[in-house]
């Protein structure tokens, strides 16, 4: 009885408030292929441990384009930000496997085949996630510069006048191990425009604070 109370209560504060569009992703895992999907967790896991700096998700559009029937197809980055999410929530509460499978199920939400990926992925190294964390709570990088610049995409493979206008950033990262890292991205105006807008939400939300 204390087992399953103890159980219950984790069920209540994991994924108990996940963010806009969780339940829509999940569905998208749902049409992944065993495979792609353990593929994509690993990596996930990977990236949560820092042993990899960013995901490509342009590997997984290939993946999913070429393995995926179902219409309209799963969206890369929608799963590898739910499994982002779902990881690091499991992680801050320290489930342990069986844990972690039966607050999945209560959800409702995984097929059986997901769950099984998602079961195996997490008993193979969830624990040294957890243990991690413990170790080193705060093991996150430190903005120390960006530097930005506007450019415009002139021609490509399939259109020799594009016009189409970007944006670059470079990051310069601390790491708490003292090392300096570079990650560069490029978007899209309306990405960038996206962006733009979610930086003055949160100095808003600053303002409210200080």
């Amino acid at each position: 009885i204390h087992y399953i109370g103890y159980t219950c209560m984790k069920e209540m504060v994991f994924l108990s408030n996940p963010p806009q569009g969780f339940t829509a992703a999940v569905e998208a895992c749902n049409q992944l292929p065993e495979g792609v999907l353990a593929e994509m967790c690993q990596d996930v896991m990977a990236f949560l441990q820092y042993n990899s700096s960013f995901l490509c998700t342009e590997h997984y559009d290939m993946l999913i384009e070429s393995q995926v029937k179902a219409t309209p197809k799963p969206v890369a980055q929608d799963c590898i930000n739910a499994l982002t999410y779902m990881m690091r929530s499991a992680c801050e509460e320290s489930l342990s496997a069986d844990d972690f499978l039966l607050s999945l199920k209560s959800r409702m939400e995984w097929s059986q085949q997901s769950l099984a990926v998602l079961y195996h992925v997490w008993k193979e190294g969830g624990a040294s996630l957890v243990a991690m964390a413990r170790q080193n709570p705060l093991n996150i990088g430190k903005l120390i510069n960006m530097e930005w610049k506007v450019g415009v995409s002139m021609s490509s493979n399939f259109c020799r006048s594009l016009g189409i206008p970007y944006v670059t950033l470079l990051l310069k990262i601390a790491q708490s191990n003292g090392s300096i890292k570079q990650h560069s991205l490029e978007m899209s105006i309306s990405q960038f425009n996206n962006f733009a807008q979610q930086l003055r939400e949160m100095s808003a939300v600053l303002e409210t604070t200080s």
